[in-house]
């Protein structure tokens, strides 16, 4: 977020919402400087002339607290819509690109631009209505007699070297609050993802653990930064404090010595606090802002835009030599060579912890092999990496959108809505909608679950036919469906041209026998001390 940004936002409502505050400025200064004059006409004893400036001072005073309200919901929705496009654009970027983890978007779309809107955004009409009322009210005080403003002037040179004590302290108390926030919420993600399973066992102890000790260290981050900025407020208030006093006392010589009258230096006390309370806020605006700075860069490099992620090319067949790969802890998997040609039914079997997920990982593109080759065939032979590749993929946890069971089949696709039809008929979902009311038009419910575990999959099932990609893994796609429908379902998959890669632990020796054949992973891990590392 930046000023720039902000004005080019909405141009037209920027130089409104800055011409409104320019007229509560100058409302603010003639209401004050209008008050002179009642002063001097009540010690001349004029009733009269005293009333009524009375009522032109309370008219101007009515107009200056109507422009204020409207100036900031101006500014307000101005911010708003800027926050609007900053998040537009963090999301293009979270889309077209990998790596992030969902804790860190919440902090980066959620706290992360609350700070920015209260430390960033909000003291720039501060800074901009304290610096008119600034510039007015010295202008006035010039009016009245030349030493005033030079008095002031000393004055406000003092005020304005106090906030450089606490800049940086205040800036890296900011960014050290906003990191003990991304932390938090990443053991937020990390344990309650796994809330059933603490449940199960009881084992709330260790949640109030895990959280307890993050939450404990973002309260004492952010108490810090409360902290500091709590002591540069008295700092920039003690100056203000003596600066506002001094100025009482040197008018008040002034008066004494006849060269300025009781009004003269009623209103001087007046615009002398307007000065020093408008430096006060300005400075205080300033060292908000700067705060921010890490945070803004961190902003910014988000909303870089980078290239779309091109489609990958699409894929028919695969091939794996030599391939080993290697855990953080030193644990390493070694893989048998093997290569699926185009159309070939594969059932990828061995028991629990032989690496047949981390093999689809390898193949996905999200984990690199320590050694060994992957690569991924096109219709023309030519070989395709894993991250280049396009191929259909089911996990055994179903991704699913809260919208309609349409659109999460055909992805938001209206092309596709003409297939609808079959894909539900293939996967054996047909009974499933008709138990809903609106059928496949029933919104997701993901708070309420209103879907099982098997009609999930059936969806997501659909979702893969209906796209018809030629290469299709499958992670234990059908492990929540019932058998009749799983051996329905598989049936419908191995009839089609589509190669397939499929891990299940529940299929039958008749289901398993219309495959072409197995690839059978044993156990051979590694431990960390061995020389694979």
């Amino acid at each position: 977020m930046s000023l720039k940004n902000l004005f080019k936002t909405n141009i037209f409502r920027g130089i409104f919402i800055l011409i409104i505050f320019l007229c509560y400025s100058i409302c603010g200064t003639l209401a004050t400087y209008l008050f002179k004059y009642a002063i001097n006409d009540l010690t001349k004893g004029n009733w009269d002339r005293f009333v009524f400036w009375l009522v032109i001072d309370f008219i101007v005073s009515i107009f200056t607290v109507l422009t204020l309200p409207l100036g900031t919901f101006l500014f307000n929705k101005q911010v708003q819509e800027c926050l609007h496009n900053i998040r537009s654009q963090i999301m293009r970027r979270y889309y077209n690109s990998g790596g992030y983890k969902v804790s860190e978007i919440q902090n980066e779309l959620g706290n992360n631009l609350k700070v920015l809107t209260d430390d960033y955004a909000t003291p720039w009409i501060q800074i901009w209505t304290n610096l008119l009322s600034l510039i007015f009210a010295i202008g006035t005080l010039i009016t009245l007699h030349w030493s005033l403003i030079l008095f002031v002037a000393v004055a406000a040179i003092i005020v304005l070297t106090l906030p450089k004590i606490m800049t940086k302290k205040l800036s890296n108390s900011t960014a050290a609050a906003a990191k003990k926030n991304a932390q938090f919420l990443n053991t937020i993600e990390n344990w309650f993802s796994g809330l059933s399973e603490l449940r199960r066992y009881s084992a709330s102890g260790r949640l109030d653990r895990a959280l307890g000790q993050d939450s404990r260290k973002l309260a004492e981050a952010n108490v810090y930064r409360k902290k500091v900025q709590g002591i540069s407020i008295s700092i920039n208030g003690l100056g203000n404090a003596i600066g506002q006093i001094g100025s009482s006392l040197f008018s008040g010589l002034l008066f004494f010595n006849h060269i300025i009258t009781l009004g003269d230096w009623f209103i001087t006390g007046s615009f002398a606090s307007t000065i020093f309370n408008g430096l006060w806020e300005v400075i205080n605006a300033m060292t908000q802002m700067r705060s921010t700075k890490k945070l803004r860069q961190e902003i910014a490099d988000l909303t870089k835009s980078i290239p779309e992620k091109k489609p990958g090319t699409v894929v028919y067949g695969v091939e794996c030599h030599n391939l080993k790969v290697q855990y953080q802890n030193g644990e390493s998997i070694s893989y048998p060579d093997f290569t699926i040609n185009k159309g070939d039914k594969v059932l990828l079997s061995g028991d629990s912890g032989t690496g047949k997920s981390t093999l689809f990982k390898v193949l996905l593109g999200q984990l690199k092999p320590k050694t060994g080759e992957v690569y991924f065939t096109a219709q023309d032979g030519t070989k395709i990496s894993p991250q280049q590749a396009r191929l259909g993929y089911i996990a055994q946890d179903a991704t699913l959108f809260p919208d309609t069971i349409a659109n999460n089949i055909t992805m938001f696709n209206s092309k596709l809505v003409s297939k609808l039809k079959e894909a539900v008929q293939k996967v054996q979902l047909v009974p499933d909608l008709a138990k809903f009311p609106n059928q496949i038009n029933t919104t997701v419910d993901l708070d309420q679950g209103n879907l099982s575990g098997g009609q999930r999959q059936k969806v997501v099932l659909a979702r893969a036919e209906i796209h018809d990609e030629p290469f299709l893994l499958l992670d234990e796609a059908t492990s929540a469906v019932d058998s009749k429908s799983t051996s329905e379902i598989i049936g419908n998959l191995l009839d089609t041209d589509k190669t397939l890669l499929m891990i299940a632990h529940n299929f039958s020796p008749e289901l398993k026998d219309k495959f072409d054949y197995q690839i059978n992973l044993k156990s051979n891990k590694k431990s960390g001390n061995q020389n694979d590392n």
